[in-house]
């Protein structure tokens, strides 16, 4: 699992490389400062994942999975223990690693089309040309080629999302990040998003990691759930789905491992 130290530091990664997997989280300890006490969260956590992967993370309600995934993005920085995502270790964000977050964030006064487009801006990307036929990529594949020229409060909750998730697929991240991106949203609409996500996923060739709180969900997407204890989170089970895709919920296999994961949780 872990090779080689080398050398390279490029930005939003730190000095040391190893080799193999897409994400590495090693003996990670993390706790939050509350009234002047650490209030523990993560607890000698170890996850990897292989590239190409979709992993998804659950657990009790602030047990700390969304707590991961900001240290895998960059976002904070573990007290103890060490992330690495292609290899680099993990001192910032990057736009190898695309983020998703529950609330699809977009900024009021820019269109769909400007919003997908504002990771590649920021990020100056050499090629417009390029970037611009990406965006115009991203935006027909979440099915919103009719909205490029609305604005984030003409739309859905769902087709917000769908946006989120272009704005996050249009800078080519080799590992996406999704945290409870379908949780505020209607069954149905939930539902949808979810076969999207497959379908982007297996089209695009990421690795993804998703926090969520519905089993049934992260069946349906994943190769691996990992499941964590209460807080201050340790894992307590790592399970493959060795289902045949795509997945139906009645499938008896299928409510084996529902089952089976319920029955970890404590449900």
């Amino acid at each position: 699992m872990v090779n080689t130290i080398t050398g390279q530091n490029p930005a939003g990664r730190g000095g040391a490389t190893v080799g193999g997997s897409a994400v590495d989280a090693l003996h990670v300890v993390h706790a939050f400062v509350s009234h002047r006490k650490p209030l523990p969260v993560l607890d000698d956590v170890s996850v990897s994942v292989e590239p190409g992967q979709f992993v998804s993370l659950i657990g009790p309600s602030g047990c700390g999975k969304s707590t991961l995934l900001r240290l895998i993005a960059g976002l904070d920085t573990p007290i103890r223990g060490e992330i690495y995502a292609d290899g680099h270790r993990v001192d910032g964000p990057d736009p190898s690693r695309g983020v998703v977050f529950q609330d699809p964030t977009l900024l009021p006064w820019l269109t769909v089309e400007q919003n997908i487009g504002l990771g590649p801006q920021v990020r100056g990307a050499a090629d417009r040309k390029d970037e611009q036929e990406r965006v115009e990529e991203m935006i027909e594949m979440v099915g919103l080629g009719g909205f490029r020229t609305a604005y984030p409060s003409e739309l859905s909750g769902g087709m917000a999302q769908r946006a989120a998730l272009a704005r996050a697929l249009a800078n080519r991240p080799r590992i996406l990040l999704l945290d409870e991106p379908l949780g505020k949203l209607d069954a149905l609409t939930r539902s949808v998003l979810q076969r999207e996500i497959a379908d982007l996923w297996q089209a695009q060739g990421f690795t993804g990691i998703m926090v969520t709180h519905d089993v049934e969900e992260a069946l349906l997407l994943s190769d691996r759930v990992v499941i964590f204890s209460p807080r201050p989170a340790r894992v307590i089970a790592d399970l493959p789905v060795e289902l045949d895709r795509p997945r139906a919920q009645d499938d008896p296999a299928f409510r084996d491992l529902r089952r089976r994961i319920l029955d970890l949780l404590g449900q």
